[in-house]
């Protein structure tokens, strides 16, 4: 059935700016409520009718376009970080985390392989997921890197894969050894292990990646449960660090940055990071601004959840630090 566009503009004034019900829309111009209906859908479909979403006063789509587009992001989450303490702002973060890497997994074919990193925000994403218990994915989850030392059980990186792992109906393979070893030649000899050799082949063909932004800047966790030194973070801000990713330091430019525990260091590479397919960085707080920008620009993020407040000092530092 055809319709005159008088018509079709009659039916969708009467049904969007009068409000009125499709029976009362019928009895009113003497046409079957089977034709309201379809008039509706035909003026959407010529164009009469333009819907237009208007977000929400206080919501941040015009930032997170601004972060995609400037940073070239996939996909960017944003919470609200204006007079949030420190420790309600990682929860937070680690919340939208959640949220975003189901969101993310979903896309994905069961039996998908997940990097997991280590962090607070971590922590807290894997305590959501806990709570929260999406659709089972049987993901097999793999730290990304060592554990770190006698850093707290919930920051060890083995403990926050098993448990997103679990969380996800999934399993994990787990990395017996430290983050960071003696020498050289102690990590030659782990190396050459079976156990973590099936581990950097895993490394090899990741499907996605969820991973913290460490920066230099207390309080940090790499000072607080990292195994480092105030004079050792110290001397790898002289050397123009600025974060890391699973221990892989990078300058503001996000150029990869040599360190004296680069040959020592269990975990997977920059150049394996990169090669991930989707890599979902989770971080916050006013602190990590420049280890954000450092890290975006290595052009290992593809998603990024962060905070309002850290959002628009990275876009500002950007515009500084050409």
């Amino acid at each position: 059935m055809s319709f005159d566009p008088q018509l079709l503009y009659e039916v969708s004034r009467h049904y969007y700016e009068l409000g009125r019900t499709q029976e009362e829309i019928a009895q009113s111009l003497g046409i079957s409520r089977s034709q309201v209906s379809r008039a509706i859908k035909k003026a959407r479909d010529e164009g009469i009718v333009v819907i237009k979403l208007v977000p929400p006063a206080g919501s941040f789509d015009a930032l997170r376009h601004e972060m995609m587009a400037t940073f070239g992001l996939s996909d960017c989450v944003i919470v609200g970080g204006e007079a949030v303490p420190m420790r309600m702002l990682t929860q937070n973060l680690g919340m939208a985390g959640a949220d975003t890497l189901a969101r993310h997994l979903g896309r994905l074919a069961d039996g998908a392989t997940l990097g997991v990193s280590w962090g607070a925000t971590l922590r807290e994403l894997a305590n959501a997921l806990e709570a929260r218990r999406p659709d089972a994915r049987q993901v097999c989850a793999v730290p990304l890197l060592g554990g770190l030392g006698q850093a707290s059980r919930d920051l060890q990186v083995n403990d926050i894969a098993s448990r997103i792992a679990e969380a996800l109906g999934g399993s994990t393979i787990l990395l017996h050894a430290p983050s960071v070893v003696d020498t050289p030649e102690a990590k030659q000899v782990l190396m050459g292990d079976s156990a973590i050799r099936r581990i950097v082949q895993a490394w090899d063909a990741l499907d996605m990646a969820v991973v913290g932004i460490g920066c230099l800047v207390p309080p940090s966790t790499l000072l607080a449960e990292g195994g480092f030194t105030a004079d050792e973070l110290k001397a790898l801000a002289e050397a123009g660090v600025v974060g890391d990713m699973c221990m892989n330091f990078f300058d503001i430019r996000g150029n990869y940055v040599v360190t004296p525990i680069s040959g020592r260091l269990i975990g997977i590479t920059f150049e394996q990071l990169r090669d991930v397919e989707c890599v979902v960085a989770v971080a916050g707080g006013a602190n990590k601004a420049r280890a954000v920008l450092g890290a975006l620009r290595t052009g290992i993020v593809d998603v990024l959840v962060i905070d309002d407040i850290t959002a628009r000092a990275v876009l500002s530092l950007s515009a500084e630090e050409v």
